[in-house]
């Protein structure tokens, strides 16, 4: 297995533990995904975690460290009347579960860098909160 995948696999793991029995505001770690087909459709609320690029750690440059860019995608159908109050519980529920986490011996804490909330993008019936995180690793 590769050091991305396997950090992918403990990511999307703690994203399954997002749930209101575990003091979270959502039970969104229910349809967590590594795959988008993986989801059971635009009528249900689901989760898909991506890698978006791997790239050499510049404040170390001579050495073994990378940098892991990821996404967690989270999309509520958009005829759901509070839709973008989940939206925003789901944001906040992911950042609680990750940030400063640390999810292999040799990564360090993984950061939340950016949160994006998205109406109707391309004209799909979701309302959908995408989250974009590092996390620095030695290979």
């Amino acid at each position: 297995m590769t050091p991305t995948w396997a950090l992918l696999e403990r990511i999307a793991a703690r994203l399954a533990d997002i749930r209101t029995d575990g003091g979270y505001r959502t039970d969104i770690g229910s349809a967590v995904a590594l795959e988008p087909v993986q989801h059971a459709g635009p009528d249900v609320p689901g989760l898909t975690l991506a890698a978006l690029g791997v790239q050499r750690d510049t404040q170390k440059p001579h050495g073994q460290h990378r940098l892991l860019q990821a996404m967690v995608e989270a999309t509520l159908p958009a005829h759901l009347h509070d839709a973008h109050a989940r939206a925003h519980a789901i944001a906040a529920d992911v950042e609680d579960a990750l940030d400063a986490w640390i999810p292999l011996p040799q990564a360090l804490p993984l950061q939340v860098e950016d949160i994006v909330f998205l109406d109707r993008p391309e004209g799909l019936a979701v309302v959908a909160v995408q989250v974009t995180l590092t996390v620095r690793y030695r290979r």
